[in-house]
């Protein structure tokens, strides 16, 4: 910091050359009241210089404080975008799950329909084993998707197609 005491030189008058002379004179109380402004003045020019210092330093601060906002402001944007992308590809995989499950059970129905179909199939051969007069053969197919047995028996061939 830069000494700024301000000093007041006035020329003397008569009066005060004559005082000069004298030895040993009291302060008055003029100069005591001088003094005392210069050293007031010193110390406010002193804080103002502390007030400007503290300023900068917090627009120093606010800057830095500025950029982190910024930088921060930043990564959400780009964890927003990832959760959404994220989110998405979820809602993709949930409709591919439904869709799916849809499936299984559609199969699930048919598997059981064709076990009921199976089961009159396998009673129909046990009673024609029973009475023994021909020989039963089933055969499975799949046409265009569908299973088909076949029972043939001795002179005649039946085709039997499930019922979806």
């Amino acid at each position: 910091m830069e000494d700024t005491t301000l000093q007041i030189i006035e020329p003397p008058t008569a009066s005060e050359a004559s005082e000069e002379q004298m030895p040993e004179e009291p302060i008055k109380s003029d100069q005591i009241n001088g003094v005392m402004v210069l050293t007031l003045l010193d110390k406010i020019i002193g804080a103002v210089d502390q007030i400007q210092l503290t300023q900068t330093q917090l627009e120093e601060r606010q800057q830095e404080m500025d950029s982190a906002v910024v930088s921060i402001q930043g990564e959400l944007t780009k964890l927003t975008k990832a959760h959404t992308t994220t989110s998405n590809t979820v809602n993709k995989m949930l409709e591919k799950v439904r869709k799916v499950s849809v499936n299984v059970k559609t199969v699930r129905q048919n598997l059981e329909k064709q076990a009921g179909q199976i089961k009159k199939l396998e009673a129909n051969e046990a009673e024609l084993l029973k009475r023994r007069n021909f020989k039963v053969m089933i055969y499975q197919l799949v046409i265009m998707g569908t299973l088909v047995m076949r029972i043939c028996c001795c002179d005649y061939a039946k085709w039997i197609i499930p019922m979806h």
